[in-house]
Protein backbone atom coordinates (compact mmCIF):
# COMPACT_ATOMS: atom_id res chain seq x y z
CA UNK A 1 0.00 0.00 0.00
CA UNK A 2 1.63 3.57 -0.71
CA UNK A 3 2.37 6.18 1.74
CA UNK A 4 -0.91 8.09 0.87
CA UNK A 5 -2.91 5.28 1.62
CA UNK A 6 -1.42 4.71 4.69
CA UNK A 7 -2.07 8.06 5.91
CA UNK A 8 -5.75 8.06 4.80
CA UNK A 9 -6.47 5.30 7.06
CA UNK A 10 -5.00 6.65 9.40
CA UNK A 11 -6.37 10.46 9.42
CA UNK A 12 -9.70 8.40 8.82
CA UNK A 13 -9.49 5.92 11.79
CA UNK A 14 -8.08 8.39 14.46
CA UNK A 15 -11.22 11.47 13.52
CA UNK A 16 -13.95 8.81 13.64
CA UNK A 17 -12.74 6.34 16.58
CA UNK A 18 -11.13 9.08 18.44
CA UNK A 19 -13.45 11.68 17.32
CA UNK A 20 -9.90 13.87 16.77
CA UNK A 21 -10.09 17.23 14.61
CA UNK A 22 -8.03 17.15 11.37
CA UNK A 23 -5.65 19.44 13.57
CA UNK A 24 -5.12 17.02 16.46
CA UNK A 25 -4.45 14.16 13.63
CA UNK A 26 -1.98 16.03 12.24
CA UNK A 27 -0.26 16.71 15.43
CA UNK A 28 -0.48 13.34 16.80
CA UNK A 29 0.61 11.07 13.23
CA UNK A 30 4.55 12.58 13.66
CA UNK A 31 4.62 11.49 17.23
CA UNK A 32 3.26 8.36 17.07
CA UNK A 33 5.47 7.49 13.59
CA UNK A 34 8.53 8.82 15.78
CA UNK A 35 7.64 6.66 18.40
CA UNK A 36 6.90 3.79 15.99
CA UNK A 37 9.95 3.84 14.75
CA UNK A 38 11.88 3.01 17.94
CA UNK A 39 9.68 0.36 18.78
CA UNK A 40 10.54 -1.16 15.28
CA UNK A 41 14.10 -0.51 16.35
CA UNK A 42 13.79 -2.37 20.00
CA UNK A 43 12.11 -5.41 17.74
CA UNK A 44 15.27 -5.55 15.22
CA UNK A 45 17.35 -5.82 18.33
CA UNK A 46 15.58 -8.61 20.18
CA UNK A 47 15.25 -10.88 17.35
CA UNK A 48 18.94 -10.57 16.53
CA UNK A 49 19.55 -11.21 20.37
CA UNK A 50 17.10 -14.39 20.17
CA UNK A 51 15.31 -13.43 23.36
CA UNK A 52 12.12 -14.90 21.89
CA UNK A 53 9.91 -13.20 25.21
CA UNK A 54 10.79 -10.04 25.31
CA UNK A 55 10.39 -10.02 21.17
CA UNK A 56 6.91 -11.41 21.65
CA UNK A 57 6.19 -8.26 24.54
CA UNK A 58 7.02 -5.71 22.36
CA UNK A 59 5.53 -7.25 18.85
CA UNK A 60 2.12 -7.14 21.30
CA UNK A 61 2.65 -3.46 22.06
CA UNK A 62 3.91 -2.60 18.33
CA UNK A 63 0.44 -4.41 17.37
CA UNK A 64 -1.76 -2.29 19.56
CA UNK A 65 -0.53 0.63 18.60
CA UNK A 66 -0.83 -0.22 14.98
CA UNK A 67 -4.58 -1.51 15.58
CA UNK A 68 -5.13 2.13 17.33
CA UNK A 69 -3.86 4.14 14.74
CA UNK A 70 -6.38 1.73 12.28
CA UNK A 71 -3.30 0.00 10.26
CA UNK A 72 -4.35 -3.52 10.91
CA UNK A 73 -2.67 -4.91 7.55
CA UNK A 74 0.88 -4.01 9.41
CA UNK A 75 -0.44 -5.44 12.94
CA UNK A 76 -1.36 -8.40 11.58
CA UNK A 77 2.53 -8.71 10.25
CA UNK A 78 3.32 -7.63 14.41
CA UNK A 79 0.83 -10.50 15.51
CA UNK A 80 2.71 -13.04 13.25
CA UNK A 81 5.83 -11.78 15.16
CA UNK A 82 4.21 -12.11 18.64
CA UNK A 83 2.72 -15.86 17.93
CA UNK A 84 5.99 -17.15 16.54
CA UNK A 85 8.11 -15.98 19.10
CA UNK A 86 5.58 -16.70 21.77
CA UNK A 87 6.21 -21.04 20.76
CA UNK A 88 9.71 -20.08 20.43
CA UNK A 89 10.07 -20.74 16.79
CA UNK A 90 13.29 -19.65 15.27
CA UNK A 91 12.16 -21.24 11.91
CA UNK A 92 10.72 -17.24 10.99
CA UNK A 93 12.86 -14.78 9.70
CA UNK A 94 11.92 -11.95 11.97
CA UNK A 95 14.29 -9.54 11.08
CA UNK A 96 13.07 -9.69 7.39
CA UNK A 97 9.26 -9.14 8.75
CA UNK A 98 10.33 -6.69 10.79
CA UNK A 99 12.77 -4.83 8.38
CA UNK A 100 9.48 -4.62 6.04
CA UNK A 101 7.75 -3.00 9.11
CA UNK A 102 10.46 -0.50 9.81
CA UNK A 103 10.94 0.28 5.85
CA UNK A 104 6.80 1.09 5.55
CA UNK A 105 6.67 3.36 9.32
CA UNK A 106 9.43 4.67 7.05
CA UNK A 107 7.82 5.86 4.33
CA UNK A 108 4.82 7.59 6.55
CA UNK A 109 7.38 9.47 8.21
CA UNK A 110 8.76 11.42 4.98
CA UNK A 111 7.80 14.68 5.98
CA UNK A 112 8.79 14.54 9.62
Amino acid sequence: MERTAYLHIIKQHLQTAYLLSEEKTETMIPVFVNTLRSHMNRLAELAASGDMEQLRRASHAVKGALLNMGLADLAQAAHTIENHSKNGESSLDYLTMITELQYTVSQLSEDW
